[in-house]
């Protein structure tokens, strides 16, 4: 089944997680809102197997053979050989990085060096793009000419991507509310590696402290711990919960009003209210 919609409605990092947790294979393309990044205005389209991204590509690299040219202008491959291999593309039924390694034209350094260049370092930059359309196409073919072999957890990439990201305007409106509480979905985890900061708020998701009183817990401001809870949940590992209400302390002393005492003095004996009845009655009497 497709998927398809806006960046305004479904963040990059949400589409991640979908494409994960359904272990999907197949193409999602990306078409930023026309001006919005001038350094990020053409489609780009990122390969997913079994829920890992296998490589990005943009509109002019697809056309241009960006994975081979980028060897090439790196002089890992002769212009000869890199003319030859293109007129072979067609016939791949494997990863362009794992052939050229099979047969000792690249090393397994080279090949880290062009995923985290070509997949890594791309695809978190798309992450700043929060207008414009995206389509999700599980019977597209895959483009191995594009791919080195390697892949990632598409929630790592989440992570990395929004951590590097510096303008949030786009997604302020998806941001956790400061007096809400943010709640485990899992007792670990589950593999993703979590920075320092993502760690401490991560152990306070109980659902018990509001984000704001996390963020004074930790001496953090307020507007990063709501950003941290919306990765943890855009990637499934919090969801968002209204804080608990605190409850007063079962063993402190309740308070008891102080005894009237009639005619002044310290009061040992309350007053009822049959003898103040009786009171009343006797006062109208003598008047």
């Amino acid at each position: 089944m497709s998927l398809a919609g806006y960046l305004s409605e479904y963040s990059l990092a949400e589409i991640f997680h979908f494409v994960q947790e359904g272990n999907k294979s197949g193409l999602l393309s990306i078409e930023p809102e026309r001006g919005a990044i001038r350094s990020l205005s053409d489609t780009y389209y990122l390969s997913f197997q079994g829920g890992r991204i296998m490589s990005v590509a943009n509109s002019s690299g697809i056309q241009d053979r960006g994975l081979l040219k980028m060897m090439e202008q790196r002089r890992w491959l002769k212009p000869e050989k890199a003319a030859q291999i293109e007129t072979q593309m067609h016939l791949l039924r494997q990863p362009l990085g794992t052939y050229l390694k099979s047969v000792n034209l690249i090393n397994t350094e080279q090949l880290t060096l062009m995923f985290n260049s070509q997949v890594v370092a791309t695809a978190c930059k798309l992450f700043e793009i929060h207008h414009g359309r995206f389509k999700f196409d599980p019977q597209a073919p895959l483009s191995y000419a594009e791919m080195t072999g390697l892949s990632l957890n598409a929630k790592e990439v989440a992570l990395l991507g929004m951590r590097m990201l510096k303008d949030w305007r786009g997604l302020s409106a998806k941001l956790p509310d400061p007096e809400s509480a943010l709640q485990r979905l899992s007792s670990e985890p589950n593999g993703l590696r979590l920075d320092s900061q993502e760690f401490k708020v991560w152990n306070l998701c109980l659902g018990e402290l509001s984000i704001s009183k996390i963020a004074q817990k930790l001496g953090l401001d307020s507007t990063t711990v709501q950003q941290i809870g919306f990765r943890l949940s855009s990637i499934g590992l919090v969801q968002e919960v209204c804080a608990e209400p605190i409850q007063p302390d079962r063993n402190q002393d309740v308070e008891t009003p102080t005894p009237v005492c009639v005619g002044g003095g310290n009061a040992t004996v309350p007053v009822s209210a049959s003898f103040l009845s009786n009171l009343m009655g006797f006062l109208k009497k003598k008047g």
